[in-house]
C-alpha cells in the first residue's frame, strides 16, 4: 500500500497496467517467438516477459503520480517491488518455456543443430541465485522500512498501548512476505529439476540405446549450455561410430572377397605335397600367394608383399594377382611372366610409390629341377632330409613396380631327396616379435620345419603358426604373414 492512496484504487490502475500488458504480451510475444530460433526462444521469453512487467509497473507508477500526486520516493519504493517479483515471473515463464523446448525436440528429434552461442549453465545457475537472493533482501528491506516509517509516525503516548499490536502486524507481513518469497523460490527450483530431468532422459535413453548398439537415434539440441554441447558431442561421437560400423562392414567385404583371392585348394598333383596361409595384421592386407598348374608335372608357386599393408596394399595385391593370372595363361617361363608383371605394376604404380616383393619358383618334377625368381623378396628355403641341412635360395633382383626394364634373373636347382621341403615365407614370419621385443628369427623356421619334416605339408605350416603364435603370445603382429610348404614326394 502505497501512504495516501486508497487500495482499491491501487489494485484497479495495477490491473489496468497489467491488462495492457497482457494485450501487449500477446502480440510482441507472438512475433518474438515466430522470429526466434528454437534454441533461442527460452532466452527471448524471459527478456519479454521481464520488459512487460516493468513497463507495467513503470506504467503504473506515472498514473498514481499523476492522478494522485505520489511522491516519487513512494512509489519508486512501489516500483521495485515490479523489479523484484517481475524477475520471479520472467524466470518462471522462461523455464516453462524451455520446457516446452525440449518436449517439441523430443518429438522432431532430427533437431541436431549446434547451439552457435554457449551461455555455461554454472554461469547462469550462480546469475539467478545472486539476483534472487537480492530480490529477497530488497522486499524484506522495503517492509522494514515501511513499518519502522509507520512506526516513526505513531505518537508515543500511544506507543505502549499499540506495541503488542505493532509487532503483530509487523510479524504477519514479515512472514506473509518471506511466505511468498519462499514459493515462489521453491517453485523456481521445481521447474528448473523438470527441465534438467528431461534434459538427463533425453541424454541417457539415446545412451542407452548406444551402448545396446543401436545407433539409430541422436541426441536433439534443445539448450544452449552445457546439455546443448554434450548433446552436440555425443551426436558425433555415434556419426563417428556409424561411419567406424560402416568402415568396418566394408572392410570385412573386402576381407571375404580377399579370402576368396587366395586358392581355396593346392593343385592335384603327383608327387607333390603343398600347403599355404596368409594372415593379415589387418582386416585385409598386401600378402598373396598362389599356384600355377601348367602341366601334370610342372606348377608354378608366387608368393608376393606388397608394400605397407592395409586397404592400399590390398587393392595393389589385387593388380598383382590379375597380371600373374593374366601371364601365367601363356605361361614361356618363369622370366618372361614377372618381367611382364613388372612392366605392368611399373605403369600402375610408379607415382604412388607402391612396389611388390615376390619370390615365384617353377617346379618341373619331370626333370626334377626348381627354377626360381627373388625380386626383392626374402630367400626361400630349401630342406634336404638326406643332409638335414638349409639351402637359401638367395638371387639378386630388384622389387617389381619401380623399374620397368629391371633384369630379372632366374636361378635352379636340380636333384632332391625324397621328402625335401622348400619353404617360401614373407618375412613378416621372422621378423614378428614377442612382448621382450625379440624377432622370430629365421632359425626358429629353420628348426621347426627339421623337427616336423616327416610330417604331410599342412602339418608343418599349422606347427610353423603355432609355434610363433606362443612365441609372440597376444603381442599383434606388424605385417602380413604368407607361408607356402611344398614337400617333394
Amino acid at each position: 500500500m502505497i501512504q495516501g492512496m486508497p487500495s482499491g484504487i491501487l489494485r484497479a490502475y495495477t490491473g489496468v497496467s497489467f491488462g495492457a500488458a497482457l494485450i501487449l504480451r500477446w502480440l510482441l510475444l507472438k512475433r518474438i517467438m515466430n522470429t526466434s530460433a528454437l534454441i533461442e526462444k527460452a532466452e527471448k521469453q524471459f527478456f519479454a516477459e521481464y520488459a512487460l512487467v516493468l513497463s507495467a509497473g513503470m506504467f503504473t507508477f506515472f498514473l498514481i503520480h499523476f492522478f494522485f500526486s505520489i511522491p516519487f520516493a513512494s512509489g519508486g519504493l512501489f516500483f521495485i517491488g515490479f523489479v523484484a517479483f517481475g524477475f520471479f515471473i520472467a524466470i518462471d515463464m522462461s523455464l516453462e518455456k524451455e520446457r516446452e523446448v525440449i518436449k517439441s525436440v523430443l518429438a522432431q528429434p532430427d533437431l541436431l543443430v549446434s547451439p552457435q552461442k554457449f551461455y555455461p549453465m554454472t554461469r547462469k545457475f550462480f546469475f539467478v541465485a545472486v539476483v534472487t537472493n537480492l530480490m529477497v533482501m530488497v522486499i524484506i528491506i522495503l517492509i522494514i522500512g515501511r513499518d519502522l516509517a509507520w512506526l516513526t509516525e505513531i505518537d508515543t503516548t500511544r506507543m505502549n498501548l499499540m506495541r503488542e499490536i505493532t509487532a503483530k502486524t509487523v510479524f504477519k507481513e514479515i512472514s506473509f512476505a518471506v511466505a511468498v518469497l519462499l514459493f515462489l523460490i521453491i517453485n523456481i527450483l521445481y521447474s528448473y529439476s523438470k527441465n534438467l530431468k528431461l534434459l538427463f532422459n533425453m541424454q541417457t535413453r539415446v545412451l542407452e540405446s548406444v551402448s545396446n548398439g543401436d545407433l539409430s537415434r541422436l541426441v536433439p539440441v534443445a539448450t544452449s549450455d552445457e546439455f546443448g554441447m554434450i548433446a552436440t558431442h555425443t551426436n558425433k561421437m555415434i556419426l563417428g561410430l556409424r561411419d567406424r560400423i560402416r568402415m568396418l562392414t566394408r572392410l570385412n567385404v573386402a576381407k571375404e572377397i580377399q579370402a576368396n583371392l587366395l586358392p581355396s585348394h593346392a593343385p592335384d598333383v603327383s608327387g607333390m605335397d603343398i600347403s599355404g596361409i596368409c594372415r593379415y595384421c589387418e582386416e585385409v592386407g598386401g600378402d598373396y600367394y598362389d599356384y600355377f598348374k601348367f602341366s601334370e608335372n610342372r606348377v608354378g608357386i608366387a608368393v608376393t608383399d606388397s608394400s605397407d599393408h592395409g586397404v592400399g596394399a590390398g587393392l595393389h595385391m589385387t593388380t598383382i594377382r590379375a597380371f600373374l593370372l593374366y601371364g601365367a595363361a601363356d605361361y614361356k617361363g618363369a622370366s618372361p611372366l614377372i618381367g611382364s608383371v613388372n612392366r605392368h605394376l611399373t605403369r600402375d604404380s610408379f607415382e604412388n610409390g607402391h612396389f611388390t616383393t615376390v619370390f615365384f619358383a617353377d617346379i618341373d618334377l619331370e626333370h626334377r629341377k626348381i627354377t626360381w625368381i627373388r625380386a626383392g623378396h626374402e630367400p626361400a628355403l630349401f630342406y634336404s632330409p638326406a643332409g638335414g641341412g638349409f639351402t637359401r635360395l638367395l638371387g639378386s633382383g630388384m622389387a617389381l613396380g619401380v623399374d620397368p626394364e629391371a633384369k630379372i634373373d632366374e636361378y635352379e636347382i636340380c636333384g632332391w631327396t625324397k621328402g625335401s621341403i622348400l619353404a617360401i615365407v614373407s618375412d613378416g614370419l621372422k621378423e614378428s616379435r614377442n612382448p621382450a621385443g625379440e624377432m622370430y628369427g629365421e632359425q626358429r623356421i629353420q628348426t621347426l620345419i627339421a623337427r616336423h619334416s616327416d610330417q604331410p605339408a599342412r602339418i608343418i605350416q599349422k606347427k610353423l603358426m603355432e609355434d610363433l603364435d606362443g612365441f609372440i603370445k597376444k603381442v599383434p603382429i606388424s605385417d602380413d604373414i604368407t607361408i607356402v610348404i611344398v614337400k617333394l614326394l
